[in-house]
């Protein structure tokens, strides 16, 4: 008899989520939230131990409150937060220092001093990124210049440095198991997407060794055991969530709006398509089959609106209020610059920040975060018009995930400004159906009830409006190079 449960770990940005499935269906959840530290003005960490902690209470809880029992879980899967990068010592275990997140724009002068040197055509060429902080390389590079015990250690067979998922897999298996997957291996500047492995020259170039790294596997193989439960199926959370949405074919569009914002339109095996604009990426390898992607990425989502209601005004339900605000009709003409890291696709600038633009005596906070609300999906927009010129294809449509999908008007509005129909399910946790779906595919996820939103007829008004936003955007970019 086949057991009925399966286990995911869904560790993002701003907390760890487990996940119960019962014959691919959600039966529990539970989350669990960890500290977001800021030692300088644009630098973001994570306790690696404080996560590691959370999800070792989460494991803890789903077995006593479910009632159930390791025996009977068919697997563990785990998706995660891109980018972020941790370094450890392979005997203790401990990290060597806080992890640095795909937020962290420290290594901003690294990346500079590579641009200057014009490395970027060959990283480009080779990973389908750009050189910038965001990615795993030049976090890696600053650690090795900045952290003694790890420049030390690197080559010795005792320096462990992985993303998120190599980290909880490490500790899963009882330091058993160093590995990761494509998905999450392409996002570091040391994966090359066309050989498919690890890059010497890339590895060389940030100041590491092989050695230092952990083995790849396809994302369905299995990953050890934790409890005897077999760990099989690890996506990063962005390609999960393609995977999740079941878009398999050429040109097929998801957008999952979370802290940040990640979108990605199917290419199959298109991975040579390059634009400085926009990102060719692994969407997924297994042990038959391999998949690319488009993406775009945008730094500032549901982060500027936390964001808001911390620092600018606090607000008790800040969900409820964004879910009510764009009913409401404003005679203000408020813009928001969100850049407070920096902006990702398709703009690339790290030093631009952020700023409102047409407050009057009259303003309101509401009026605020309705600017800070559009500037999400005008990004959107900027991302979705390169895409459609880079792949040349139209997109008829866009699948959404993530906690801002649930916002209607946000949504009926992204679908005007568009003039694309617009999918949200009724759940938002496709990156933990993805990855259930990826370690048991003939285990069928339940059928999700989806909203199909159309654009409204009047887009005069939006569009205009994002199309000003675009040129502050551009005079914000001219003004920093001054």
């Amino acid at each position: 008899m086949d057991k009925p449960y399966h286990i995911v770990l869904d560790q993002s940005t701003s907390g760890t989520k487990l996940l119960l499935f019962e014959n691919g269906k959600i039966r529990y959840r539970k989350d669990k939230k960890h500290q977001q530290i800021y030692p300088k003005v644009g630098w973001v960490e994570h306790d690696p131990l404080d996560i590691w902690h959370n999800v070792q209470a989460l494991l803890a809880d789903v077995f006593s409150e479910q009632a159930i029992t390791p025996a009977e879980v068919a697997a563990l899967s785990i998706t995660n937060q891109r980018e972020t990068i941790i370094a450890w010592d392979r005997t203790t275990g401990k990290p060597l220092y806080n992890a640095i997140v795909w937020q962290c724009n420290r290594s901003a002068a690294i990346c500079e001093s590579m641009l200057a040197k014009g490395l970027e055509p060959m990283i480009n060429q080779k990973t389908g990124l750009k050189i910038d902080p965001y990615f795993s390389g030049t976090k890696i590079k600053w650690l090795v210049n900045e952290i003694t015990a790890i420049k030390e250690k690197s080559g010795s067979g005792d320096l462990a440095i992985g993303t998120m998922d190599s980290w909880l897999l490490w500790h899963l298996t009882e330091g058993k198991v160093f590995a990761t997957e494509a998905s999450n291996a392409c996002r570091t500047l040391l994966y090359n997407i066309s050989t498919l492995d690890w890059d010497m020259e890339l590895i060389d170039l940030f100041g590491i060794d092989l050695a230092d790294l952990p083995m790849l596997n396809p994302a369905d193989a299995s990953f050890g055991y934790y409890r005897g439960i077999p760990i099989k199926g690890v996506m990063a959370d962005s390609q999960a969530a393609l995977f999740g949405e079941e878009c398999t074919d050429i040109g097929d569009v998801k957008i999952t709006m979370g802290t940040g914002c990640s979108i990605m339109m199917q290419v199959q095996q298109q991975n040579q398509l390059r634009d400085q604009r926009i990102l060719t990426t692994t969407a997924w390898q297994t042990a038959h089959d391999q998949a690319f992607a488009l993406e775009g990425i945008i730094r500032s989502c549901g982060d500027a609106i936390n964001w808001f209601s911390e620092h600018i005004a606090p607000l008790q339900d800040v969900t409820a209020i964004c879910d009510q605000i764009l009913d409401q009709d404003s005679d203000e003409a408020i813009y928001f610059i969100p850049a407070l890291q920096g902006m990702g696709a398709p703009f690339w600038n790290n030093q631009m920040t952020a700023s409102f633009l047409g407050m009057k005596r009259t303003s309101t906070q509401n009026d605020l975060l309705r600017a800070v609300l559009e500037s999400t999906i005008f990004q959107i927009k900027a991302v979705i018009d390169v895409m459609e010129e880079v792949s040349g294809r139209m997109i008829n449509q866009v699948m959404i995930d993530g906690g801002m999908s649930k916002n209607t008007g946000l949504m009926t509005l992204l679908a005007t400004l568009l003039h694309k129909e617009v999918v949200v399910s009724e759940v938002e946790e496709f990156s933990a159906i993805g990855t259930m779906s990826m370690a048991k595919p003939q285990q069928q996820a339940h059928h999700w009830q989806q909203k199909r939103i159309q654009p409204k007829a009047d887009q005069a008004t939006i569009r205009l409006k994002y199309e000003k936003w675009k040129r502050l955007i551009d005079l914000s970019i001219a003004l920093e190079g001054e």
